[in-house]
Order: structure tokens, then C-alpha cells, then sequence
């Protein structure tokens, strides 16, 4: 009978330190939600096993390679959907080379647990599941045994490595589709889910923190110490952690990130985290994809009580998009859920992959485009790799023993992102003082744009503190600072601030559009200013935008100076200015439009709009009324923008739906 060790959790989970972890001659370590720490190596030999269990991990101290053939055991769960990506890193390197060490992995490292067709948390035993060639495009789940086992489509597994490709964008994407592909430790895939199968028992399609996840066995020797990857200039790399334990990935970005301020270039990769996010997808095609890269930020590196630092870092949702055949955009629509959130990503689960880039070179803004804006303090970059026999220049990085953290997953600060289209919960101990504002294009989709207030920042660019546009758009929305466009800034509140929006409006057509700004009160954490206004420079109008959501039509064009967020409206003072006795609302039940100016003001016409910016009546040369109102009937049923506007160009715009 084999020999076993069995670490279980106690009322505390405690630590368990040893000079060395050692198995040999078929003997096993069985961890159930147990926290180990080894000062040395791991070394398991002759068939013997590490199992992880019930979220247990493993986290080491010496930079030392682990040795034996011998095998580490931890589970996983990924999407459930065949047609949805989830980005994968393997914490174990493959055992069966001779050679002891990380020394890379191969798809033959996952496996799927053998249950005997029941749920079990804790089995020992594990089968090779079948990867599928093309044309099979779509993973199947299993049934817990090895006469049915699981299938994964083995076309859908690719990496990005820009070390050694110097392709950027999709043409980037390197094939990981065989059994003998070795990536080195640290580098990251991609990997579709699995379908339900007709019929029979699936175990191991799993509730985990809520979602359900197909479960992956990873077996292999446990990466350990300094791991190295490249990123190449203007280019990004897929990477992941590669330990069988949680990582924080704000000590991350400080040793890689972080600008020590001694004069010269030294930041070796933007300061910031990019998460593939997507909803559940319905087919192969990339026409229907929908999805966007989130970022997580550090917000800093101050000494504090957040794990050792004054802020958790924060998180921002992507926009969704649609892409073509080619990964041309074609639309967007609405990102659902918040804006963003605090602590939020900053630690990365057992096998969780992630993006990280390098931007040097700057791209001017035109009539026509948005610009990109190099990030301050980076490197030149040295050589890293070839390409066709041409030099690859970028920077080394690294994963070390220090960032590693014992973090169960949570479904906030620690998760892997299995579930397509949820959203990350709030982190309870955050303390960011911040707001969001959310620009709405044609109903189309949401540019949510977070703005910190913190003591220590400024207007100026804040290293790691400001996260550059990203999955930018024709019709896209920005913070200007400095002349670069952000979608995260930072800055010490003011009352008498201002803030410069950027906004830019597709010019294929001489069509406005229809741009809504809000600032939702669940999107203002530890922040109730007195009021909050979007300042059109161009009507010299504050639109208040605390109270409700404001819509303008805008002309095409790229508004460099045209609109600020600011805290006070300095037209108040003059009476003339007044539209709070203005009100516009729909009555479905007799089908009108009414608009109560018990001012008399001397409104110059009335005009309703469509979400698309389309103009569907005007009524215009109009008397001075108390009242006015207008026939709907005739309208066909939806979401409408009715706009009052005075002889003083003054403007009032409410939404209203029409019900037919």
C-alpha cells in the first residue's frame, strides 16, 4: 500500500515549513486546503505525488530547482462554453524530460480528474484527455471516467510570444497544437471550453465561487524561483502565473513596472495588467465575438496596510466589441456591469494567463484617428530575441518566489475568469476615492472613464497611476493629460478643477451622432462632491451631470478642447441661465409629448431625436408658450432624445420612451 501524508486545515490554517519536500517510491502528499511552505526544493521521485486539494497551494522560498520525476497535482476550472477563450499559464513543467527544473510545458501537462463518474473534490486518479484536429472545433466534457474522456479542441490552443514573433496585432498568434510544442515557463495560451455532452453524468463540471467550470488537472514538476519572459517594443506578450500558488501582481508591476526616478529610462513594461474579458459566445466566427481586453492598475507603490501597500489597485471593464474575419472592428455595444473596480485582478489565480505590452514609439493624433501615447520611462529596449534573422528589441521581465501569495479565489481581488460576462464584485477594503464617467455612443456602447482623487497625485502624468486608452474605437471618449489620452487618471481634488475630456465622433459620414455622459451615484466611491458638470466649450453650457445623464448631439470630428469635467458652473451667477423650471415628459396614455416652461423662456424650437442621432421632428418659429406639446402617436415604440433649445442657444435635453 502506498505511503501518505495527509494536511488538512484545522480551525486555522496554518503554515507548514520544512528545509525540503521529499517523496520517493510510490508514496504521495495529500494537501486539503492546506497553505505549504518550503524553504528549499520539492523533489519527488520514482512515481511518487504532490496532490493540492481543495484550493490548497504550494509557495516556496529559495530560487532552487525542484527535482524528480515525480508529479504535482492541481485543479482548475475554465469556461463551459465551446465557443468561449479563457487564457491559461501552467503552473508544473513537464517531468518526463530527464532534466529537473522549470524547464517549459507542453499540452500534455493537462489532464482531467478520473472520479468514477461521481463528484469528488479529492480524487488521486487522473486521464489524458483527447485533443480534437480540425475541422472539430468544439471541446466536449467528460463523464468522470476514462471510457469517456474529455475533449478538447486542440485547434483553439495559441500563443503570443512577441520575444520571438515580431508580427503585432492577429497576426501575432503563434499555434500551440501539439503534443511535442514546449512554451517556456511564464508564457501563457489561449484554450476554448467544452460543451455539455447529450447525456450522462458530467462531475467535473464544477460550482465554483458561483460559476460553473469545466475542471483541469494540471500534473507536471512545480515551477519555482526567477522565471523570465520577453516582451518585444510596441508589441505585447502573453504570459501567466506560473506557479501552483496565487501571485500579486502588484509586487509584480513594482519589480517590472515601476519607475525608480533616478533620471533615466528604466520601466521595462507598461504599468498595467490586460484581462481578456468576453461574454458567452454562440459561435467560431470572429463576425460574432464579443469581447475587450479589462486593465488592471497598481495605482501606485506607497508602503501601506493593503498587503503591504496604501492602495489595492483598481480594475477596469473593457468595452465589448465586434470584430470581422480580418479582426477589423466592425460595432460594439454595451458593456454590462460597472465601470470599474477597486483591488479588483490584483492577485492572479493558479494558471490564470494575462497581457502585458510595451508602448515606445508615439502615433500623432489626426482628424481621423485617436494618437498613442509611449509610455513615459520606458526603455529602448535591448535585444531579445530574432525574427527571420532580424533582432528583436524589447525587455527581459520576470515572475519571482517573493511574488507569490497564498489567495483563495474570492471572485474579486483573486479569480480566474471562467465565467463569460460577469463582472468582478467590489473589493470590501477598498478606500479609493473615485468617480466614473461613462460615455455613451448612439446607445451603441459605454467608454467608462475613472477618475482618482488622491492627495499624492497630480494633473501631470502619475506613473502607475494612469492607464492609457486601450481597444480604442472610431467613436471613442478619453482623459487628456498632458496631451496624452487615458482612460484612468489621477489627480488631488479641487472644487475649482477641471478635467479635459477628449471625444471623437467617426467621420465616414456627415451625421451627428448622439453622445450621452453619465456619472452613475453606485460609480462615485467615497466621493459626493456638491455638484458634478460636463462644460460644453462650444455652447458654453455646464451640462449638470450629477443629477442626470446628459445627451448632445456632436458633429464628426476629434474634440481635443471642447469639453472639461469640472465642480462649479461659472454661468450660475447670471440669471438668464436658468432652465430648472424646464420640464420635458412622454404620457403614453393620451401619446404626447408635453414641456412646461413656466419661466417663459423663449424657446426657439423642439426637437426629438433617435438613439442613432436621427433627427424624427422639429418644431420650430414657436411662441412664447407656458406649455407645449406634441403628438407621438404616430412614432414607432422605443427610446427616444427630446432637446429645448432658447433664442440664447441654451439647450435642455431629457430621454423619453415612447410606447406605441
Amino acid at each position: 500500500m502506498k505511503n501518505f501524508i495527509l494536511l488538512i486545515t484545522a480551525v486555522l490554517c496554518s503554515q507548514i515549513a520544512a528545509a525540503q519536500l521529499y517523496a520517493e517510491n510510490n508514496s504521495y502528499i495529500f494537501s486539503k486546503g492546506s497553505d505549504i511552505f518550503v524553504r528549499e526544493k520539492v523533489r519527488l521521485r520514482n512515481g511518487s505525488f504532490l496532490y493540492l486539494r481543495g484550493e490548497s497551494q504550494l509557495l516556496q522560498k529559495d530560487d532552487v530547482d525542484n527535482e524528480g520525476s515525480g508529479l504535482l497535482s492541481v485543479y482548475q476550472e475554465g469556461t463551459t462554453n465551446q465557443f468561449t477563450y479563457n487564457y491559461w499559464s501552467s503552473p508544473v513543467s513537464n517531468a518526463d524530460t530527464g532534466l529537473d527544473g522549470n524547464v517549459g510545458f507542453s499540452r500534455t501537462v493537462i489532464k482531467y480528474p478520473i472520479t468514477g463518474g461521481v463528484v469528488d473534490e479529492f480524487s488521486r486518479n487522473a486521464g489524458d484527455p483527447v485533443f480534437l484536429n480540425a475541422p472539430n472545433y468544439n471541446g466536449i466534457t467528460d463523464d468522470g471516467t476514462a471510457s469517456i474522456p474529455l475533449r478538447i479542441a486542440g485547434y483553439w490552443l495559441w500563443n503570443f510570444d512577441s520575444s520571438g514573433n515580431a508580427d503585432t496585432g492577429y497576426a501575432g498568434w503563434i499555434p500551440f497544437q501539439d503534443d511535442s510544442t514546449v512554451l517556456e515557463p511564464g508564457y501563457g495560451f489561449t484554450m476554448k471550453g467544452t460543451r455539455t455532452r447529450n447525456t450522462g453524468n458530467t462531475p467535473n463540471r464544477r460550482t465554483f465561487n458561483g460559476t460553473v467550470g469545466q475542471r483541469y488537472d494540471f500534473r507536471g514538476r512545480a515551477n519555482n524561483g526567477t522565471i523570465t519572459m520577453g516582451v518585444g517594443n510596441d508589441n505585447a506578450t502573453l504570459i501567466g502565473n506560473p506557479y501552483p500558488s496565487a501571485i500579486d501582481l502588484k509586487r509584480f508591476l513594482e519589480v517590472n513596472a515601476e519607475h525608480q526616478d533616478g533620471g533615466g529610462n528604466d520601466v521595462l513594461i507598461n504599468p498595467e495588467i490586460r484581462y481578456w474579458e468576453s461574454v458567452e459566445e454562440t459561435s467560431h466566427y470572429l463576425i460574432d465575438y464579443l469581447g475587450g481586453y479589462g486593465v488592471y492598475s497598481p495605482q501606485g507603490f506607497e508602503v501601506g496596510s493593503n498587503d503591504g501597500y496604501a492602495t489595492e489597485g483598481t480594475y477596469i471593464e473593457p468595452i465589448f466589441r465586434r470584430t470581422d474575419n480580418d479582426g477589423n472592428i466592425l460595432t460594439s455595444t454595451a458593456q454590462t456591469g460597472g465601470g470599474s473596480t477597486d483591488g479588483a485582478r490584483r492577485y492572479a489565480a493558479v494558471g490564470q494567463g494575462f497581457f502585458v505590452c510595451r508602448t515606445n514609439t508615439a502615433v500623432p493624433a489626426t482628424e481621423n484617428s485617436f494618437e498613442a501615447t509611449p509610455t513615459p520611462f520606458i526603455t529602448d529596449g535591448v535585444v531579445i530575441g530574432t525574427d527571420n534573422g532580424s533582432n528583436i528589441l524589447g525587455s527581459i521581465i520576470s515572475f519571482t518566489n517573493e511574488m507569490r501569495q497564498w489567495r483563495k479565489e474570492n471572485g474579486s481581488t483573486s479569480i480566474f475568469k471562467r465565467n463569460p460576462g460577469a463582472t468582478s464584485s467590489n473589493s470590501s477594503s477598498s478606500g479609493t476615492v473615485s468617480m466614473t464617467l461613462n460615455v455613451v455612443h448612439r446607445g451603441e456602447y459605454v467608454r467608462p472613464l475613472k477618475m482618482v482623487f488622491h492627495p499624492s497625485t497630480s494633473q501631470d502624468y502619475d506613473h502607475a497611476w494612469e492607464v492609457p486608452v486601450n481597444n480604442r474605437l472610431e467613436n471613442d471618449a478619453y482623459v487628456d493629460i498632458e496631451g496624452g489620452e487615458y482612460i484612468l487618471s489621477t489627480q488631488n481634488f479641487d472644487v475649482n478643477m477641471r478635467i479635459p475630456i477628449g471625444l471623437e465622433v467617426q467621420h465616414d459620414n456627415d451625421q451627428a451622432r448622439l453622445v450621452e455622459f453619465e456619472v452613475p451615484e453606485e460609480l462615485r466611491q467615497n466621493f459626493d462632491p456638491a455638484e458634478i458638470y460636463l462644460y460644453d466649450g462650444l455652447s458654453g453650457i455646464y451640462h449638470d451631470i450629477k443629477n442626470r445623464n446628459q445627451f448632445i448631439l456632436v458633429q464628426p470630428g476629434h474634440y481635443t478642447d471642447r469639453f472639461e469635467i469640472t465642480f462649479t458652473d461659472a454661468t450660475l451667477s447670471n440669471p438668464d441661465y436658468d432652465f430648472s423650471g424646464v420640464e420635458i415628459f412622454q404620457n403614453n396614455n393620451i401619446q404626447k409629448l408635453t414641456v412646461l416652461n413656466p419661466d417663459m423662456l423663449d424657446v426657439k424650437d423642439i426637437t426629438l431625436y433617435d438613439l442613432a442621432g436621427r433627427m424624427v421632428i422639429r418644431l420650430d418659429d414657436l411662441a412664447t408658450e407656458a406649455s407645449y406639446t406634441l403628438g407621438t402617436d404616430t412614432f414607432s415604440t422605443g427610446i427616444y432624445i427630446a432637446k429645448v433649445t432658447t433664442k440664447d442657444d441654451l439647450e435642455k435635453t431629457t430621454k423619453v420612451s415612447i410606447s406605441n
